[in-house]
């Protein structure tokens, strides 16, 4: 691969247990989060942007980029990331049990306060400042809606934490990264509550962000495009017919590329599947120890690496050959300074999202 041909991940989650070798609650093999970025480095991927999902996480995603970052290495991957709560998570933060019920679906939740609710909110406002400073946090996120798993945290504990968190957006100026799972309506209306107090930066026509995983209909990718967002495409936006036919008439340059990684896979059953051209061969997580890991990936773990292969199917998609689609992707994260900026200005750079 030639150097100008270069990626961008802008979403991933390099905090899960699986790249320390734990996969559901079972340790299978060591700590290999410094080969994944190898691997990922050694296929073009030069910037990486890693999600957090809680308020803890957030704080450990900062220590994890500073603890990279002091690594003594010059080919290696910038890694940046992001401050906020996962939608899933809100209860969690941003509400108590009332109920103790053994299932999940019967859980009930009460909001806390509303002065508990302000320290949490101070608390991301000082993490996101301070990464934000250091140039390592580029975004207030994953934060969102997602009504498919709602035994997890109900609707009214999800629009409190958004909500919360649009304000720590427009406080720390910072672009959104959001989630959205069969919620499309919802996320678009409140997000239209608060359009006005986060355009806060008037050079660009509308809010900042991106709606990362997209996966619902044509007509809400368009509802978040007229705002100013980009849609997140990864191998879950790309497992079916219909999912291909949205990405194809999304435009290209509201397009950004992501994993979502260690999730979202391109499996040999998804519609996307015949449009890829790069393999990385693999063994399962059973058989994998660091020395496998120098020459194979853990089979059904995404990587970094792994977000050629949805640039390759948006390509075939869209009828383009991978350098013409990478031609016209030249946007959306620029070196401004110090400050990875997403989404803030369109201008041609030597690497693709």
């Amino acid at each position: 691969m030639g150097e100008s041909n270069t990626y961008v991940d802008a979403g991933a989650n390099l905090l899960d247990a699986m790249y320390q070798g734990t996969y559901h609650g079972k340790e299978r093999h060591e700590p290999d989060l410094d080969l994944v970025l190898q691997r990922s480095y050694n296929n073009g991927i030069r910037r990486v942007i890693s999600l957090a999902g809680t308020t803890k996480e957030s704080e450990d995603l900062l220590a994890l980029i500073e603890q990279l970052d002091a690594t003594d290495c010059e080919d290696k991957v910038s890694v940046f990331g992001t401050v906020g709560i996962h939608p899933t998570r809100c209860a969690e933060e941003f509400a108590e049990k009332i109920s103790h019920d053994t299932d999940e679906n019967n859980t009930q939740w009460v909001p806390k306060t509303e002065q508990k609710q302000k320290e949490i909110v101070d608390k991301l406002i000082s993490l996101a400042n301070n990464g934000k400073s250091s140039g390592n946090i580029v975004a207030i996120g994953e934060c969102g809606l997602d009504y498919a798993r709602l035994q997890f945290c109900p609707k009214n504990i999800q629009q409190i934490g958004l909500r919360a968190q649009l304000e720590v957006a427009i406080e720390t100026k910072l672009p959104l990264y959001l989630h959205n799972r069969e919620s499309g309506e919802d996320l678009h209306s409140i997000l239209s509550e608060y359009k006005d107090r986060l355009n806060f930066d008037k050079s660009y026509p509308g809010m900042r962000g991106i709606v990362h995983s997209f996966d619902e209909s044509l007509d809400i990718a368009k509802q978040f495009i007229s705002m100013g967002l980009y849609i997140g495409i990864n191998g879950c936006s790309l497992k079916t017919p219909e999912n291909l036919a949205t990405v194809k008439d999304i435009p290209l340059e509201s397009i950004i590329l992501e994993t979502d990684c260690p999730w979202c896979d391109i499996r040999a059953t998804h519609s996307g599947y015949s449009y890829i051209k790069t393999t990385f061969p693999s063994k399962k997580e059973k058989q994998y120890n660091r020395e496998v890991g120098k020459e194979f990936c853990v089979k059904n773990r995404t990587e970094p690496c792994h977000v050629l292969q949805v640039a390759e199917v948006i390509a075939g998609v869209k009828k383009l050959d991978l350098i013409q689609a990478w031609q016209r992707l030249l946007h959306c994260i620029t070196t401004d300074g110090e400050y990875l900026n997403i989404c803030s200005q369109i201008k041609q750079k030597d690497w693709l999202v």
